[in-house]
């Protein structure tokens, strides 16, 4: 497990309401906020710098920053298996986006799919959990299940989702999706619903990740992450299809039995 998760999981109930708006704050604008002097940081979250200290030591950091040097760290190991779209021509872009989804689509196991079909028929209610280029990905597949009769949603808000991780019951499925399975929010939203005793079925673009090793079922998608310089422009298009492949085998075996 991520030693910066591990630290962040364990300490961040410590953390006052202000605290833990610093610390979302951080977490979403890691290359901003590394370049950022505590002063900088607390006028552009409307705090003190007495705050950002007292939240820093609360998770376990001497001070802002080593807690600035640690997220860095941590956002530079979750880009460590990425490439740059610089260097790639036309053709091999083509045939390196084929190949991802090929070979996603082409790993599934058919068993697996229909365990996890019957789970998402058995379950009161299904509810998605994604942040950053997951996020839509989890919107357009609680929509779907929406209109094929289940109780699905998808969440954009952070405290939104904390709420739902919380108030799940192992009557309900969480189907967690995430490109590197290592993303800070995302793991804590795990630890709650396995807390909660909440079914988790993860969908993840690298394997051997801490998110796999919490969940009950993972379907994995064959990902290259693709940066230009800090842009994110990496495909999600093999997690897409992952849930659509399970979606599509799901409405096959219960569609008609809900009408």
């Amino acid at each position: 497990m991520n030693s910066l998760y591990k630290k962040l999981h364990y300490k961040m109930e410590e953390l006052s309401p202000i605290e833990k708006s610093i610390l979302k704050y951080c977490l979403r604008n890691i290359e901003e906020v590394s370049a950022m002097t505590a002063e900088e940081l607390a006028k552009e979250t409307f705090t003190s710098q007495a705050t950002i200290s007292r939240m820093a030591k609360k998770l376990g950091f001497k001070g802002f920053q080593e807690f600035k040097f640690a997220i860095k760290s941590y956002d530079k190991q979750e880009k460590s298996y990425v490439t740059t779209g610089y260097s790639i021509d036309f053709e091999q872009r083509i045939k390196n986006m084929v190949k991802q989804i090929s070979t996603s689509l082409s790993s599934l196991s058919e068993v697996q799919i229909n365990e996890i079909a019957f789970l998402i028929a058995q379950s009161e209610n299904i509810e998605f959990f994604g942040v950053g280029g997951s996020m839509p990905i989890c919107l357009a597949a609680a929509r779907k299940l929406s209109f094929l009769g289940k109780k699905a949603n998808a969440r954009i808000d952070w405290d939104e989702l904390t709420v739902m991780a919380n108030n799940l019951t192992s009557d309900d499925l969480a189907v967690v999706v995430s490109h590197s399975g290592e993303t800070v929010g995302i793991l804590s939203y795990a630890s709650k619903l396995i807390k909660k005793k909440v079914p988790i079925v993860a969908i993840v673009g690298a394997p051997n990740s801490t998110l796999e090793s919490m969940a009950d079922y993972t379907l994995f998608a064959e990902m290259t992450a693709v940066y230009y310089d800090d842009v994110d422009l990496s495909s999600r298009i093999s997690l897409s299809g992952l849930l659509d492949i399970l979606l599509m085998q799901y409405a096959e075996k219960y569609y008609e039995k809900l009408e």
